[in-house]
């Protein structure tokens, strides 16, 4: 009787042992996944030349080299990328300061980290061939990337320098990739896009009408966070931003190779992203942080845009610019 007790005692003795074994391989599998993501930082990018960079600083390994786990997701349409943003699917994102100020001031807590460029050429107003400026659209139907956005704000700011008013002219919502479809089927006479579609529409004989040099500052594209990530990550985000402008200083020193990686994963040929980087202006270290210094450039285009949007009833107060616009990060790595 012993004997078969002493041997039960062994037999579950050896059960808890495997059990513990088990047990302990389970937990340690799903701390290991459990750091993967946690170092893992999502960010929507779309098809912009401006944002393209990025797409460096993954392929030559700059987010690596600085010890951050970057996820690029990547859409062709603005729309998608901020759609994902404002359903927290990602954690940062790509875009235009327009945007940041509208979405903190919905209650999506946002920081604008760094710039990537001012639009000169890069964002245009296209129209059909009988039409020589922008005074031309009187009484015509003009394609912007969603009413009340960025884009809408960029044609009424050209418009009343051209003189038009808003009720002079018609709106229609038409993304910027479909403005030169838009136009062939008669649906507007003119629409604010960029490339490639900018090059397809020149190419068929539309005009350019305006573009975003001629408002300084209307159109100025940056990368944002919402605020938990920056809070409970700043070293990641320091190591992103770090990583931007090494890929900026790779695009300065390597052109032809730079903007092969920067075509191929935007979807666009060597020769639209080439067009398209000669339509901005991605500033210098020295240009970013005096643009986000109280008074500087963000300063008074933020403004601007806040009273836009109070003015169409879209938000009912002005953001604090001091708490999105946070150039913490690249004085670090200055």
């Amino acid at each position: 009787m012993k004997k078969r007790g002493l041997k039960l005692n062994l037999v579950l003795f050896s059960l808890i042992l495997v059990l513990l074994f088990v047990s302990v391989f389970i937990t340690a599998c799903t701390g290991s996944k459990t750091e993967v993501e946690k170092t893992h930082i999502t960010i929507a990018i779309n098809q912009w030349p401006g944002f393209a960079t990025a797409f460096i600083a993954q392929e030559k390994g700059f987010f690596k080299k600085n010890n951050v786990s970057v996820e690029l997701v990547f859409d062709i349409a603005d729309a998608d990328s901020a759609k994902k943003y404002k359903h927290r699917d990602v954690e940062g994102i790509f875009n235009v300061f327009t945007d940041s100020i509208f979405n903190y001031a919905e209650g999506l807590m946002t920081k604008v980290v760094y710039i990537t460029d001012y639009s000169d050429s890069g964002d245009v107003i296209i129209g059909k061939k009988e039409f020589n400026s922008l005074k031309d659209l009187k009484g015509k139907k003009i394609g912007v990337d969603g009413i009340n956005s960025f884009s809408h704000l960029f044609v009424l700011a050209s418009l009343e320098k051209a003189g038009l008013s808003e009720n002079e002219v018609q709106f229609e919502s038409v993304s910027a990739q479909q403005v030169l479809e838009a136009l062939d089927i008669g649906r507007i006479d003119a629409g604010h896009t960029w490339e490639p579609t900018k090059s397809a529409a020149l190419a068929k004989g539309y005009k350019q009408l305006g573009k975003a040099g001629d408002i300084p500052g209307i159109i100025t594209d940056v990368l944002v966070f919402n605020n938990d990530i920056v809070k409970e990550r700043p070293e990641e985000i320091k190591a992103i931003v770090k990583s931007m402008m090494e890929a900026k200083e790779f695009l300065d020193k390597n052109p032809e190779e730079a903007i092969r990686i920067m075509a191929e994963k935007e979807e666009m040929t060597v020769e639209e992203m080439a067009l398209g980087l000669k339509g901005i202006h991605q500033p210098s270290i020295e240009e970013m942080l005096l643009a986000m210094a109280p008074g500087g450039y963000l300063y008074t285009s933020g403004g601007y845009i806040s009273n836009f949007y109070i003015e169409r009833g879209q938000i009912s107060m002005k953001p604090d610019l001091g708490k999105i616009v946070t150039p913490e990060f690249i004085e670090q790595i200055k």
